[in-house]
């Protein structure tokens, strides 16, 4: 899938945030998103404010061995599907050995 860069091309109704070292999660509706920051809003500037208050979160560069925020939106990253998307929706799949 190709990475969206704004806020109004983002693909799915809820935007999830999550960051593993720290076990931080979150999500969102695009609807108020929209109206909080604005549709042209990028999404790497919206993670940015949306964990503006995580406390690895960095004023300057990080160097090698500091901590930083590795806040991701797991949806893009290719991980498992959105909730907001039904299982239904999935393609069908030929299972080898199956009925005829």
């Amino acid at each position: 899938m190709d990475e969206p860069g704004k806020l109004a091309t983002y693909p799915y109704v809820i935007l999830r945030l999550r960051c593993d070292p720290c076990r931080r999660a979150g999500q969102y509706r695009i609807a108020r998103l929209g109206q909080a920051f604005g549709a042209d809003i990028g999404l790497d500037e919206l993670l940015v404010r949306l964990t503006k208050d995580c406390p690895w979160q960095l004023a300057r560069d990080p160097r090698k061995y500091e901590p930083r925020c590795l806040a991701y939106l797991p949806d893009i990253e290719g991980r498992p599907r959105p909730p907001d998307m039904p299982p239904g929706a999935a393609k069908l799949r030929v299972v080898k050995g199956g009925k005829s």
